[in-house]
Protein backbone atom coordinates (compact mmCIF):
# COMPACT_ATOMS: atom_id res chain seq x y z
CA UNK A 1 0.00 0.00 0.00
CA UNK A 2 3.07 2.48 -0.86
CA UNK A 3 3.04 5.00 -3.30
CA UNK A 4 4.24 2.26 -6.34
CA UNK A 5 2.29 1.03 -9.22
CA UNK A 6 1.60 -2.29 -8.21
CA UNK A 7 -1.91 -3.12 -7.85
CA UNK A 8 -3.19 -4.27 -4.23
CA UNK A 9 -5.26 -7.15 -4.61
CA UNK A 10 -7.96 -6.56 -1.84
CA UNK A 11 -7.92 -3.20 -2.66
CA UNK A 12 -9.67 -3.85 -6.28
CA UNK A 13 -11.42 -6.13 -4.65
CA UNK A 14 -12.79 -3.89 -2.43
CA UNK A 15 -13.21 -0.83 -5.21
CA UNK A 16 -15.35 -3.84 -7.40
CA UNK A 17 -17.36 -5.05 -4.24
CA UNK A 18 -18.43 -1.06 -3.78
CA UNK A 19 -19.19 -0.06 -7.71
CA UNK A 20 -21.35 -3.69 -8.09
CA UNK A 21 -23.22 -2.32 -5.23
CA UNK A 22 -23.91 0.92 -7.27
CA UNK A 23 -24.95 -1.11 -10.15
CA UNK A 24 -27.46 -3.24 -7.90
CA UNK A 25 -28.77 -0.03 -5.84
CA UNK A 26 -29.77 1.36 -10.11
CA UNK A 27 -31.01 -1.89 -10.79
CA UNK A 28 -33.36 -1.92 -7.72
CA UNK A 29 -33.88 2.01 -8.20
CA UNK A 30 -34.87 0.99 -11.77
CA UNK A 31 -37.01 -2.11 -11.36
CA UNK A 32 -38.07 -1.32 -7.35
CA UNK A 33 -39.75 -5.48 -7.50
CA UNK A 34 -36.28 -6.17 -7.60
CA UNK A 35 -35.77 -5.91 -4.00
CA UNK A 36 -32.32 -6.66 -2.68
CA UNK A 37 -31.68 -4.36 0.16
CA UNK A 38 -29.71 -2.09 -1.37
CA UNK A 39 -31.36 1.00 0.45
CA UNK A 40 -30.29 -0.04 3.86
CA UNK A 41 -26.24 0.59 1.70
CA UNK A 42 -26.83 3.80 0.28
CA UNK A 43 -24.44 5.56 3.56
CA UNK A 44 -21.60 3.07 2.53
CA UNK A 45 -21.56 2.23 -0.92
CA UNK A 46 -19.82 6.03 -1.94
CA UNK A 47 -18.24 7.11 1.22
CA UNK A 48 -16.24 3.35 1.22
CA UNK A 49 -15.23 4.52 -2.61
CA UNK A 50 -13.94 7.97 -1.94
CA UNK A 51 -12.28 6.39 1.12
CA UNK A 52 -10.20 3.59 -0.68
CA UNK A 53 -9.75 6.69 -3.25
CA UNK A 54 -8.05 8.39 -0.35
CA UNK A 55 -6.15 4.94 0.83
CA UNK A 56 -4.88 5.08 -2.89
CA UNK A 57 -3.41 8.59 -3.53
CA UNK A 58 0.05 9.52 -4.27
CA UNK A 59 1.96 12.02 -6.18
CA UNK A 60 5.14 9.91 -6.13
CA UNK A 61 5.33 10.21 -9.63
CA UNK A 62 4.35 13.78 -9.85
CA UNK A 63 7.03 16.79 -9.34
CA UNK A 64 4.44 19.37 -9.77
CA UNK A 65 0.67 20.19 -9.05
CA UNK A 66 0.96 20.82 -13.27
CA UNK A 67 1.87 17.07 -14.29
CA UNK A 68 -0.52 15.96 -11.15
CA UNK A 69 -3.33 17.67 -13.02
CA UNK A 70 -2.56 17.34 -16.57
CA UNK A 71 -2.72 13.11 -15.73
CA UNK A 72 -5.50 13.67 -13.48
CA UNK A 73 -7.00 15.86 -16.42
CA UNK A 74 -6.66 12.56 -19.20
CA UNK A 75 -7.28 9.82 -16.83
CA UNK A 76 -11.01 11.36 -15.35
CA UNK A 77 -12.02 14.48 -16.67
CA UNK A 78 -11.98 13.73 -20.21
CA UNK A 79 -13.32 10.42 -19.71
CA UNK A 80 -15.76 12.20 -17.57
CA UNK A 81 -16.90 14.41 -20.98
CA UNK A 82 -16.01 12.22 -23.68
CA UNK A 83 -18.59 9.58 -22.40
CA UNK A 84 -21.08 11.90 -20.63
CA UNK A 85 -21.47 13.24 -24.23
CA UNK A 86 -21.25 10.00 -25.63
CA UNK A 87 -24.44 8.63 -23.53
CA UNK A 88 -26.30 11.62 -23.96
CA UNK A 89 -26.18 11.06 -27.71
CA UNK A 90 -27.40 7.48 -26.99
CA UNK A 91 -30.19 8.72 -24.61
CA UNK A 92 -33.37 7.52 -26.42
CA UNK A 93 -35.36 10.29 -25.54
CA UNK A 94 -33.60 13.03 -28.18
CA UNK A 95 -34.69 10.78 -30.69
CA UNK A 96 -38.63 10.17 -28.79
CA UNK A 97 -39.39 12.88 -26.85
CA UNK A 98 -42.64 11.23 -26.31
CA UNK A 99 -40.26 9.17 -24.18
CA UNK A 100 -39.69 12.29 -21.56
CA UNK A 101 -42.42 11.39 -19.04
CA UNK A 102 -40.74 8.28 -18.29
CA UNK A 103 -37.14 9.62 -18.03
CA UNK A 104 -35.07 10.08 -14.92
CA UNK A 105 -35.77 13.88 -13.11
CA UNK A 106 -33.09 16.61 -13.77
CA UNK A 107 -32.56 19.01 -10.71
CA UNK A 108 -29.20 21.53 -11.55
CA UNK A 109 -28.66 23.25 -8.50
CA UNK A 110 -31.97 23.77 -7.10
CA UNK A 111 -33.47 24.10 -10.53
CA UNK A 112 -36.18 21.99 -11.80
CA UNK A 113 -36.12 22.92 -15.12
CA UNK A 114 -38.61 23.37 -17.50
CA UNK A 115 -38.36 21.10 -20.66
CA UNK A 116 -40.77 21.32 -23.80
CA UNK A 117 -38.70 19.66 -25.99
CA UNK A 118 -35.77 17.90 -27.28
CA UNK A 119 -33.75 21.19 -27.70
CA UNK A 120 -34.79 22.07 -24.03
CA UNK A 121 -33.66 18.16 -23.14
CA UNK A 122 -30.37 18.75 -24.54
CA UNK A 123 -29.28 21.98 -23.23
CA UNK A 124 -30.35 21.44 -19.89
CA UNK A 125 -28.12 17.96 -20.39
CA UNK A 126 -25.41 19.96 -21.14
CA UNK A 127 -25.52 21.90 -18.05
CA UNK A 128 -26.03 19.31 -16.03
CA UNK A 129 -22.55 18.22 -17.00
CA UNK A 130 -20.43 21.50 -17.39
CA UNK A 131 -22.62 23.39 -14.72
CA UNK A 132 -23.63 20.90 -11.70
CA UNK A 133 -20.85 18.30 -12.90
CA UNK A 134 -23.49 15.98 -12.53
CA UNK A 135 -23.43 14.01 -15.87
CA UNK A 136 -25.70 13.81 -18.78
CA UNK A 137 -28.97 11.68 -17.83
CA UNK A 138 -27.79 9.19 -19.92
CA UNK A 139 -24.66 8.76 -17.81
CA UNK A 140 -25.36 9.38 -14.47
CA UNK A 141 -23.25 7.41 -12.15
CA UNK A 142 -20.20 9.17 -13.79
CA UNK A 143 -20.26 12.26 -11.45
CA UNK A 144 -18.21 10.44 -9.36
CA UNK A 145 -15.66 10.57 -11.87
CA UNK A 146 -15.83 14.53 -11.75
CA UNK A 147 -15.87 14.60 -8.11
CA UNK A 148 -12.90 12.05 -7.56
CA UNK A 149 -10.91 14.31 -10.08
CA UNK A 150 -11.78 17.50 -8.00
CA UNK A 151 -11.25 16.52 -4.71
CA UNK A 152 -8.08 14.47 -5.73
CA UNK A 153 -6.65 18.07 -7.45
CA UNK A 154 -7.87 19.98 -4.12
CA UNK A 155 -6.55 17.34 -1.57
CA UNK A 156 -2.71 17.61 -3.58
CA UNK A 157 -3.53 21.58 -2.73
CA UNK A 158 -4.17 21.01 0.97
CA UNK A 159 -1.34 18.41 1.34
CA UNK A 160 1.20 21.15 -0.29
CA UNK A 161 -0.15 23.33 1.91
CA UNK A 162 0.09 21.35 5.41
CA UNK A 163 3.97 21.00 4.09
CA UNK A 164 6.73 21.53 6.76
CA UNK A 165 9.99 20.73 5.61
CA UNK A 166 8.85 18.19 3.08
CA UNK A 167 6.22 16.23 5.48
CA UNK A 168 2.33 16.52 5.65
CA UNK A 169 0.79 17.53 8.95
CA UNK A 170 -1.52 15.17 9.21
CA UNK A 171 -3.45 17.46 12.16
CA UNK A 172 -3.76 20.08 9.44
CA UNK A 173 -5.14 17.60 7.07
CA UNK A 174 -7.53 16.16 9.36
CA UNK A 175 -8.57 19.64 10.95
CA UNK A 176 -9.00 20.49 6.97
CA UNK A 177 -11.04 16.81 6.98
CA UNK A 178 -13.67 17.77 9.45
CA UNK A 179 -13.99 21.41 8.43
CA UNK A 180 -15.01 20.36 4.93
CA UNK A 181 -17.68 17.94 6.25
CA UNK A 182 -19.05 20.36 8.31
CA UNK A 183 -19.11 22.68 5.58
CA UNK A 184 -20.57 20.43 3.42
CA UNK A 185 -23.03 19.15 5.61
CA UNK A 186 -23.79 23.37 6.88
CA UNK A 187 -24.64 23.69 2.90
CA UNK A 188 -27.22 20.32 2.48
CA UNK A 189 -28.93 21.98 5.57
CA UNK A 190 -28.96 24.85 3.87
CA UNK A 191 -30.02 23.85 0.75
CA UNK A 192 -27.23 25.39 -0.72
CA UNK A 193 -26.13 24.30 -4.41
CA UNK A 194 -22.65 25.43 -6.11
CA UNK A 195 -21.67 24.77 -9.59
CA UNK A 196 -19.58 22.40 -10.40
CA UNK A 197 -20.98 20.06 -7.13
CA UNK A 198 -18.91 22.10 -4.60
CA UNK A 199 -20.73 21.16 -1.72
CA UNK A 200 -20.71 17.76 -2.94
CA UNK A 201 -16.82 18.11 -3.26
CA UNK A 202 -16.30 19.31 0.39
CA UNK A 203 -18.30 16.80 1.54
CA UNK A 204 -16.86 13.87 -0.30
CA UNK A 205 -13.08 15.42 1.16
CA UNK A 206 -13.41 14.43 4.43
CA UNK A 207 -13.55 10.92 3.39
CA UNK A 208 -10.97 10.57 0.68
CA UNK A 209 -8.85 12.40 3.55
CA UNK A 210 -9.44 10.01 6.08
CA UNK A 211 -8.90 7.24 3.59
CA UNK A 212 -4.99 9.07 3.22
CA UNK A 213 -4.56 9.41 7.05
CA UNK A 214 -5.54 6.14 7.93
CA UNK A 215 -3.06 4.62 5.21
CA UNK A 216 -0.81 3.70 8.01
CA UNK A 217 -3.72 2.12 10.30
CA UNK A 218 -4.80 -0.11 7.62
CA UNK A 219 -1.15 -1.66 6.65
CA UNK A 220 -0.96 -2.44 10.62
CA UNK A 221 -4.36 -4.08 10.51
CA UNK A 222 -3.11 -6.47 7.85
CA UNK A 223 -0.67 -7.80 10.24
CA UNK A 224 -3.23 -8.38 13.08
CA UNK A 225 -4.69 -11.74 13.62
CA UNK A 226 -7.32 -12.91 11.84
CA UNK A 227 -9.75 -13.47 15.00
CA UNK A 228 -9.07 -9.44 15.81
CA UNK A 229 -9.71 -8.50 12.40
CA UNK A 230 -13.39 -10.81 12.18
CA UNK A 231 -14.11 -8.93 15.57
CA UNK A 232 -13.76 -5.53 14.00
CA UNK A 233 -15.75 -6.69 11.50
CA UNK A 234 -18.35 -8.22 12.94
CA UNK A 235 -18.54 -4.88 15.87
CA UNK A 236 -18.52 -2.25 13.25
CA UNK A 237 -21.67 -3.72 10.92
CA UNK A 238 -23.51 -3.98 13.54
CA UNK A 239 -22.69 -0.86 14.73
CA UNK A 240 -23.35 0.20 10.81
CA UNK A 241 -27.16 -1.89 10.96
CA UNK A 242 -27.51 0.22 14.70
CA UNK A 243 -27.01 3.61 13.05
CA UNK A 244 -27.77 3.16 9.49
CA UNK A 245 -31.63 4.18 8.61
CA UNK A 246 -32.75 3.99 4.80
CA UNK A 247 -33.66 7.24 3.05
CA UNK A 248 -34.56 6.76 -0.02
CA UNK A 249 -34.03 10.64 -0.95
CA UNK A 250 -30.03 9.87 1.06
CA UNK A 251 -27.78 10.73 -1.88
CA UNK A 252 -24.09 12.03 -2.08
CA UNK A 253 -24.55 12.93 -5.20
CA UNK A 254 -26.89 15.83 -4.90
CA UNK A 255 -25.39 15.89 -1.10
CA UNK A 256 -28.27 15.30 0.23
CA UNK A 257 -26.89 13.49 3.51
CA UNK A 258 -30.00 12.54 6.19
CA UNK A 259 -31.63 14.16 8.84
CA UNK A 260 -29.42 13.74 11.80
CA UNK A 261 -25.71 14.77 11.43
CA UNK A 262 -24.48 11.94 14.11
CA UNK A 263 -26.58 9.07 11.87
CA UNK A 264 -24.36 10.36 8.72
CA UNK A 265 -21.36 10.05 9.97
CA UNK A 266 -21.64 7.15 12.48
CA UNK A 267 -22.91 5.22 9.33
CA UNK A 268 -20.45 5.65 7.02
CA UNK A 269 -17.49 5.28 9.52
CA UNK A 270 -18.43 2.12 10.98
CA UNK A 271 -19.59 1.04 7.83
CA UNK A 272 -15.99 1.90 5.60
CA UNK A 273 -14.49 0.27 8.80
CA UNK A 274 -16.58 -3.07 8.92
CA UNK A 275 -16.00 -3.26 4.73
CA UNK A 276 -12.57 -2.75 4.93
CA UNK A 277 -11.84 -5.16 7.68
CA UNK A 278 -14.30 -7.83 5.45
CA UNK A 279 -12.04 -7.35 2.56
CA UNK A 280 -8.83 -7.47 4.90
CA UNK A 281 -9.90 -11.26 6.18
CA UNK A 282 -11.17 -12.38 2.48
CA UNK A 283 -7.50 -11.59 1.32
CA UNK A 284 -6.49 -14.60 3.70
CA UNK A 285 -8.76 -16.75 2.87
CA UNK A 286 -7.38 -19.79 0.77
CA UNK A 287 -7.12 -19.48 -3.09
CA UNK A 288 -9.67 -22.39 -3.94
CA UNK A 289 -11.53 -21.74 -7.45
CA UNK A 290 -15.05 -20.32 -6.62
CA UNK A 291 -13.54 -17.75 -4.43
CA UNK A 292 -10.43 -16.78 -6.90
CA UNK A 293 -13.71 -16.53 -9.74
CA UNK A 294 -15.44 -14.06 -7.51
CA UNK A 295 -12.17 -11.87 -6.72
CA UNK A 296 -11.18 -11.95 -10.33
CA UNK A 297 -14.84 -10.84 -11.04
CA UNK A 298 -14.61 -7.74 -8.50
CA UNK A 299 -11.18 -6.79 -10.03
CA UNK A 300 -12.73 -6.67 -13.05
CA UNK A 301 -14.99 -4.41 -12.26
CA UNK A 302 -12.27 -1.77 -10.30
CA UNK A 303 -9.93 -2.23 -13.58
CA UNK A 304 -13.30 -1.42 -16.04
CA UNK A 305 -15.44 0.87 -13.29
CA UNK A 306 -15.54 3.46 -16.17
CA UNK A 307 -17.27 1.57 -19.10
CA UNK A 308 -19.19 -0.38 -16.45
CA UNK A 309 -20.63 2.72 -14.61
CA UNK A 310 -22.11 3.96 -17.44
CA UNK A 311 -23.09 0.97 -19.45
CA UNK A 312 -24.53 -0.42 -16.81
CA UNK A 313 -27.05 2.77 -16.42
CA UNK A 314 -27.54 3.20 -20.41
CA UNK A 315 -29.02 0.00 -20.69
CA UNK A 316 -31.11 0.38 -17.46
CA UNK A 317 -32.17 3.67 -18.80
CA UNK A 318 -33.00 2.19 -21.98
CA UNK A 319 -34.99 -0.64 -20.38
CA UNK A 320 -36.93 1.83 -17.70
CA UNK A 321 -37.75 4.04 -20.90
CA UNK A 322 -39.12 1.54 -23.36
CA UNK A 323 -39.57 -2.26 -21.17
CA UNK A 324 -40.69 -0.95 -17.53
CA UNK A 325 -43.72 -2.41 -17.37
CA UNK A 326 -42.68 -5.54 -18.34
CA UNK A 327 -39.99 -6.04 -16.35
CA UNK A 328 -41.10 -4.34 -13.30
CA UNK A 329 -42.87 -7.75 -12.14
CA UNK A 330 -42.59 -9.90 -9.16
CA UNK A 331 -39.77 -12.52 -10.26
CA UNK A 332 -39.30 -10.78 -13.46
CA UNK A 333 -37.49 -7.57 -12.65
CA UNK A 334 -34.40 -9.90 -11.57
CA UNK A 335 -34.32 -11.03 -15.20
CA UNK A 336 -32.75 -7.10 -15.55
CA UNK A 337 -29.28 -8.20 -14.12
CA UNK A 338 -28.39 -10.87 -16.45
CA UNK A 339 -29.93 -8.33 -19.59
CA UNK A 340 -27.20 -5.74 -18.05
CA UNK A 341 -24.60 -8.12 -17.06
CA UNK A 342 -24.30 -9.54 -20.69
CA UNK A 343 -24.34 -6.13 -22.86
CA UNK A 344 -21.53 -5.03 -20.05
CA UNK A 345 -19.45 -7.86 -20.57
CA UNK A 346 -19.57 -7.03 -24.33
CA UNK A 347 -19.06 -3.44 -24.09
CA UNK A 348 -15.96 -3.68 -21.85
CA UNK A 349 -13.81 -5.24 -25.05
CA UNK A 350 -15.82 -2.57 -27.18
CA UNK A 351 -14.10 0.49 -25.28
CA UNK A 352 -11.34 -1.08 -24.25
CA UNK A 353 -10.41 -2.36 -27.52
CA UNK A 354 -11.77 -0.05 -30.23
CA UNK A 355 -12.82 3.28 -28.06
CA UNK A 356 -10.01 3.63 -25.29
CA UNK A 357 -9.35 6.89 -26.38
CA UNK A 358 -13.02 7.57 -24.78
CA UNK A 359 -11.61 6.65 -21.42
CA UNK A 360 -7.83 7.93 -21.36
CA UNK A 361 -6.75 4.36 -20.94
CA UNK A 362 -4.19 2.61 -23.90
CA UNK A 363 -5.78 -0.15 -25.63
CA UNK A 364 -5.71 -3.61 -24.36
CA UNK A 365 -6.16 -6.79 -25.97
CA UNK A 366 -10.38 -8.94 -25.34
CA UNK A 367 -8.50 -10.96 -23.58
CA UNK A 368 -6.66 -8.93 -21.36
CA UNK A 369 -10.23 -6.66 -20.85
CA UNK A 370 -12.20 -9.30 -19.60
CA UNK A 371 -9.36 -11.44 -17.52
CA UNK A 372 -10.56 -12.40 -13.86
CA UNK A 373 -6.64 -12.15 -12.83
Amino acid sequence: MGDGSQRIGWIDEFKGFVLLLVCLYHVEQSFPCASMGMLHLSALRMSAFFFISGVLFSTRRFRSFGSYATHKTRVLLWPYVALSLLFMLLDPVIYNFDLFPKAPRMTIMNIRPEIVNVKDYIGWNAAKIFVAGKSSIGSGPLWFVFTLYSVSLLFYLVQRVSSKAGKVSSFAVAAFALASLVSGWLMFKNHIRLPLGVERDLTVMFFFACGWLCKPAIKRAGKLRSAVVAAVAVVSLVFYAVFEVPDPNFSIMNNVLGKSFVRFLASSVFGIVGLVAVFLLASRVPSVAPVRIFKGVLRNISRNALVILAVHWWVLLVMRLLFKPEFNRPGIAYLSIPVVAVVVIAAIPLFRCKLYKLLGKERISVKESLSLK
